[in-house]
């Protein structure tokens, strides 16, 4: 099991110091912060267990305010607020606004492990339940965006609306889909799913909708449609924002009336419930003309969005320590941890690919890395191996792939990474160098 991990924000540098080599002696993961940009950066980059915070933190003024951010932002963590003599009503008030429990100094050395104890072991039951209901969601987060997304699964799991799903690629939109018909009245059956952008335009009415036998030349039999495979169950349109005018009508026609209709076939009904998801903006596409709007508010009945990676920081840790376990145990190789260092560099990355990318990446070290704590240098990507003087081998398509990751490589390094000196530099839109930067797998790390 994972050590827990513990943040002291306290200003007098020699308590913590001492507090924290107490608790790391019992095994304890501890962090120190002796100012309040510290805590914050401290809780931004890394998933704590408990936070251990002063009341007067800063000296002189109150700890109050980054209690409040701490509950709000971090709604998981436990908090032991450390209060002076005489702070009786202060500690009523943090009690009141949502720490666990607070100790008084003079800190006793056994009375600080047995309150830090007590908490862990109330810890460790929660994470055992919270355990149970991130294989039942089929996703993890801690962050408090990604408790408010596992709360709109639950209750979307409730009903048989609509309900669509944003956000950028890689953030989890087909796992948040199937969690949610996992856990409605439809999960004994199986998902039926398609890709709107993977249809070729003239045959997205027969693929949904199908065709009875003579319909048009070449129906030689009946073919049955997504619709008519969706009955009872849940129907996945992924990438909704692909689907043409025409198709579009006929789809609000099956959300208003429940009606489907095969080509050159009679009215029938449809059950299916309509789960979407698109990483474009739909209320752009309507502006567009691309969208129609009525569809959108039918789809949009109940509507989840997945903030992108780079905005919830505090879920990479997570998300990595369980990329590895899994990939561990499902190819049957010894556990391999990560150390300090790596979720260090792990938070500083921006993702361009979400999740999806840091999954990736994080595989690909488990595979190469040959000690048993994955190391920064482990998570650099085959690309970033690249030399200067190296000859382009393989296809015209790959050496000339091969080629341009090695210049952008070369120009990042001579720019610090630095994104913009380096777009301008090689002449390029920004925007543009960062999509060619992931396509390559380039290492944006030094």
């Amino acid at each position: 099991m994972d050590k827990t991990r513990i943040l002291l924000a306290d200003d007098d540098s020699v308590f913590c110091q001492l507090v924290g080599e107490l608790l790391a002696e019992k095994g304890y993961e501890v962090m120190l912060a002796i100012n309040t940009d510290g805590a914050r950066q401290a809780l931004q980059r890394s998933g704590f267990d408990i936070m251990m915070l002063d009341l007067c933190f800063p000296a002189l003024m109150d700890g109050f305010s980054l209690l409040e951010e701490a509950r709000e932002k971090y709604p998981q963590m436990t908090i032991l607020m450390i209060s002076g003599e005489g702070h009786i009503p202060d500690v009523v008030r943090a009690i009141r606004q949502g720490a666990s429990d607070f100790i008084e100094k003079p800190v006793e050395p056994e009375q600080l492990l047995l309150r830090i104890g007590n908490l862990n072991e109330k810890l460790q039951q929660l994470k055992r339940l919270r355990h149970l209901e991130y294989a039942a969601i089929g996703m993890v987060g801690v962050s408090a965006e990604m408790e408010k997304v596992f709360d709109a699964i639950r209750a979307a799991a409730k009903y048989d609306t609509p309900v669509l799903v944003t956000g950028e690629t890689g953030v989890g939109k087909e796992l948040t889909v199937r969690a949610i018909h996992r856990l409605s009245r439809f999960g004994i059956r199986d998902l039926v799913s398609i890709n709107c952008a993977s249809v070729p335009r003239d045959l997205f009415e027969a693929e949904l909708f199908g065709y009875e036998k003579g319909a048009f030349t070449g129906a030689v039999n009946g073919y049955k449609g997504y619709f008519e495979f969706a009955q009872n169950t849940s129907l996945f349109l992924d990438e909704i924002a692909e689907l043409p005018p025409g198709i579009q009508a006929k789809l609000l026609r099956v959300l208003s009336e429940g009606e489907i209709q095969r080509i050159g076939g009679k009215v029938g009904s449809s059950n299916a419930r309509i789960l979407s998801a698109s990483n474009q903006d739909l209320e752009e596409a309507i502006q567009r003309g691309d969208f129609r709007e009525d569809l959108y508010y039918r789809l949009n009945t109940i509507h989840i969005h997945i903030p992108p990676l780079r905005l919830r920081i505090c879920d990479i840790g997570p998300l990595a320590h369980h990329f590895v376990s899994d990939f561990c145990l499902r190819n049957q190789l010894p556990p391999k941890e990560i150390s300090s260092r790596t979720l260090d560099w792990l938070t500083g990355q921006q993702w361009p690919g979400n999740v999806r990318e840091l999954r990736s990446c994080v595989e690909r070290a488990v595979i190469f890395a040959e000690r048993d704590i994955l190391e920064p240098e482990d998570l650099v990507a085959p690309a970033d191996e690249l030399q200067p003087g190296s000859a382009c081998q393989g296809s015209l398509r790959e050496s000339m792939r091969q080629c341009e990751a090695r210049i952008i490589s070369q120009y990042l390094r001579s720019n610090d990474y630095n994104i913009t000196r380096t777009a301008r530099q090689l002449g390029m839109d920004k925007s543009n160098l960062s999509k060619r930067i992931h396509a390559l797998g380039l290492n944006l790390h030094a």
